[in-house]
């Protein structure tokens, strides 16, 4: 369970509760560039987050820092979908690896599909919009095990 506030239109910091193992962890994204919507610069975002890493068969639970570049291309207008690409990297502090991030969003009006690959694995995440301040999500973490989100934007 997740609750983030952003405090700005930059500056966005909440937790994660994960009630399996009772821990309550901070997170923070930070936009240091915003996307320009009508020419090719791309936003760029610095988070921190806490999160569980599986390295040479073992399992640790670790901060992590990640910095990613992102883009809305121009929208396909016969499927209606506008494509976004990222790439980035991620620092996971105990495991002190660096691994790659990259996805794509395909966005629709009330729906949207991320593929991502996290660095070792690939999850995907289908995504309706209910109204302007509740969605629903199905997550596939890393092609193995379902979840669900809900988000409710205040």
């Amino acid at each position: 369970m997740s609750l983030r506030y952003w405090i700005t239109g930059d500056l966005g910091v909440g937790f994660d509760y994960r009630p399996v193992i009772d821990q309550l962890k901070f997170n923070a994204t930070y936009r240091l560039v915003s996307e320009d919507p009508k020419g090719w610069r791309p936003a760029v975002l610095l988070g921190t987050s806490f999160d569980d890493f599986t390295s040479k068969g073992v399992q640790a639970e670790s901060r992590s820092y990640f910095a990613t570049v992102s883009k809305a291309m121009p929208r396909l207008k016969f499927l209606n979908i506008t494509p976004s690409p990222y790439v980035g990297a991620v620092w996971i502090d105990r495991l002190n690896e660096t691994r790659p991030l990259a996805g794509i969003n395909l966005t629709h009006e009330e729906a949207s599909l991320m593929v991502q690959y996290s660095g070792t694995d690939t999850h995907l995440a289908l995504s309706r919009k209910i109204n302007e301040k509740l969605s629903l999500s199905a997550i596939y973490w890393g092609l193995k095990y379902p979840g669900a989100a809900l988000r409710y934007r205040f």
